[in-house]
């Protein structure tokens, strides 16, 4: 061997390590990106499949600055010495842990990433980096992992890049650059979420912090927050016979289209309700003919049926009230949420996530593609409830919470019996937009009748008694307006309601009370009593001080809800466009508009269709306890910067 060649060796021996090292060096640096993408595949491959061309290519380019962006953090993280390699790790491990692994906990939780539409109503800026999930072992796992994976990336970096001298000057540049670029290339946030998780995340920070800074308006009204519950102590369940809860929630279905009462001879062409399958399902139900919602909003009206305190009391007391889950919970029964409602809509998940429930489901885990107003279809909900049913322990208190008769309504051309039928708002076309209503909440009660009949042929369903009602109705023109929020006229607020319950779980003092309340004035504020009592906790010492602020009374006892009961559009929980409240007691209500001077009274027994306003004076003392509970009208906005919804005016300091 020659001596030239003996020198050879070394040399290429140091470029072969050299190669080697840029090569493993490379493959370090694009890891960051690889596991973002590799992890977006695992929990998304089936709706990355769907993307059409343009959301494909919008896609990809999200993944090459994802590569991009962890890169060149990674990178500078990389660096032998300097300010520099300190600041470009700390950015890279924090932003690493927050945009990749609160998103891997997030889309855990609810099967859709965090973004613009989960963010924007945040009230604590620390809670909404962390997407305010709660701290359970899957969260912590998520986050965990994600952190070791992102310091091992910072010792692996440092061992294997070597940044040379005119990139590691260069290089600096780089981290405001990809920075700025994160923060500016487009996001797909809704629904498709056609861009990768840790975009989608930046975005969903940034867009919280123009809404604090005033540069945007997209949030302008208080949307329900986290639940702060305050514990509830153990309950002793004593129920006449052993039973479950189940607890069916219809959307937007109003009373005067369904068959409320059971309908023999309910197939004719059209059937004579919008609800004939739920009908045939329940044939012995019993019936509740005057059933009012205290709300028309969804987000008020869930809130009176799963608390049963009233919506104007403060912030506080609606945040730290208990909901039937709560109590379920404390008297053993285990719990089930399962519904298609879209929960990121108005910053419901905040307010659903921290049930305490055993099984439960969103419109995202039922379709990833669930549409943001109206929810995934509702045929979906119940194939997912028939399929955790037989997985849920006894006793057990259920809710099935439908979405699809939300405006803008899904509706199948080829279930669609009531004819004719059009989705217009033109006045002239009101009847065939009100049949097109009608076939929507046909198609949707298909569900639901499915459901039920599913439940009454397994052995746990022969013990469970179900409670059925509406969050509200849905008007069309009687008084004007369109749809449902903008008033508590009785289109949008008188909602079918009964209760189906086998032979065998009901006491006969029970019977006869549901059987004498059919042509009684109930409210939604009657229903969480009632299942309450159906637990068998209604009478329990530890209920006595939640039920301080409760308006209602259990329909399985005779005493009836008989003093003055608020009904309102607007709460602490769910600003509206605009102010809208009242009082019922008895058959007379009261109700006005924040720009009225006067309420309107009317007695809705004698005139169903609300059209004779008898005037303040004959729903007396109505009117004086609705300004007490609402304050004065018309409305004005304190002065002074004050946020208050309802109320007396407050008291200035003037010193």
């Amino acid at each position: 061997m020659s001596a030239r060649e003996g020198h050879r060796r070394p040399r290429h021996a140091r470029r072969g390590r050299r190669r080697r090292r840029r090569l493993v060096g490379t493959i370090v640096l694009l890891s960051p990106g690889l596991w973002v993408l590799v992890g977006d595949v695992i929990r998304r491959w089936a709706h990355l499949m769907a993307f059409d061309r343009l959301h494909q290519k919008a896609y990809a380019a999200t993944v090459f600055a994802s590569f991009v962006f962890w890169a060149a953090l990674l990178y500078n993280a990389a660096r032998r010495r300097g300010l520099m390699r300190q600041i470009a790790a700390g950015l890279f491990v924090t932003g690493f842990v927050l945009a990749v692994g609160v998103q891997a906990a997030f889309h855990g939780r609810f099967a859709i990433y965090l973004s613009h539409d989960a963010q924007i109503y945040a009230q604590s800026f620390p809670q909404s980096l962390v997407g305010y999930l709660p701290l359970t072992l899957g969260t912590a796992a998520h986050l965990a992992l994600t952190l070791v994976v992102a310091l091992g990336l910072v010792i692996l970096a440092r061992t294997w890049v070597r940044p040379h001298h005119l990139p590691r000057k260069i290089s600096p540049l780089l981290i405001p650059a990809v920075l700025v670029g994160m923060a500016q290339i487009p996001a797909s946030y809704r629904m498709w979420q056609s861009t990768t998780p840790d975009i989608i995340y930046v975005h969903g920070v940034l867009s919280e912090l123009e809404e604090r800074r005033g540069e945007t308006q997209n949030a302008p009204d208080l949307r329900v927050q986290r639940r702060r519950p305050v514990a509830v102590p153990r309950l002793t369940p004593k129920p006449p016979h052993p039973r479950n809860v189940l607890f069916i929630l219809q959307e937007s279905l109003r009373y005067d289209i369904t068959c409320n009462r059971y309908v023999k001879d309910v197939w004719t062409d059209p059937p004579r309700c919008a609800t004939p399958f739920s009908n045939d399902a329940a044939p012995d139900r019993f019936a509740f003919e005057q059933m009012r919602a205290n709300a028309s909003t969804t987000a008020i009206s869930i809130n009176n049926l799963w608390t049963g305190i009233p919506s104007h009391l403060g912030y506080d007391r609606l945040l730290e009230a208990p909901v039937i889950w709560d109590f379920a919970e404390a008297a053993g029964y285990h719990g089930a949420y399962w519904t298609s409602q879209n929960v990121m809509f108005g910053s419901m998940r905040l307010y659903v996530q921290d049930f305490p429930t055993d099984v439960y489901a969103y419109a995202t885990h039922l379709d990833s593609y669930a549409a943001f107003d109206e929810g995934a279809n509702d045929a979906l909900l119940t194939d997912r409830v028939i399929a955790d049913w037989d997985a849920l322990s006894e006793p057990f208190m259920a809710v099935v919470h439908y979405s699809n008769v939300h405006f803008p309504y899904v509706y199948d051309p080829n279930k669609a019996p009531f004819q004719p039928a059009l989705f217009s708002k033109e006045a002239g076309d009101n009847d065939a937009y009100l049949n097109y209503y009608r076939n929507v909440s046909y198609l949707s009660d298909e569900a639901v009748g499915r459901l039920i009949d599913h439940v009454r042929k397994t052995p746990s369903g022969k013990r469970t008694v179900i409670v059925y009602t509406s969050d509200h109705g849905e008007a069309f023109r009687e008084h004007w307006q369109l749809g449902h929020t903008s008033s508590l006229y009785d289109e949008e607020i008188k909602v079918p309601g009964w209760i189906d319950a086998p032979e065998g779980t009901l006491s006969e003092q029970e019977r006869v009370s549901l059987r004498d309340a059919e042509h009684e004035l109930l409210w939604h504020y009657d229903v969480p009593a009632t299942i309450l009592d159906l637990m068998g906790v209604w009478d329990d010492p530890g209920l006595q001080p939640f039920k301080a602020d409760m308006v209602g009374n259990p329909i399985t006892r005779p005493i009836r809800t008989t003093g003055p009961v608020p009904l309102q559009n607007c709460s602490w929980l769910w600003e509206c466009g605009f102010r809208n409240w009242g009082i019922m007691q008895g058959p007379l209500k009261l109700e006005a508009r924040e720009w009225e001077n006067a309420f309107h009274c009317f007695d809705v027994l004698a005139d169903p269709e609300e059209r004779v306003d008898l005037g303040e004076h004959a729903c007396a003392p109505l009117a004086d306890v609705a300004r007490a509970t609402f304050g004065p009208m018309p409305f004005q906005e304190w002065p002074d910067g004050h946020t208050v919804l309802f109320g007396p005016k407050p008291v200035v300091p003037t010193d």
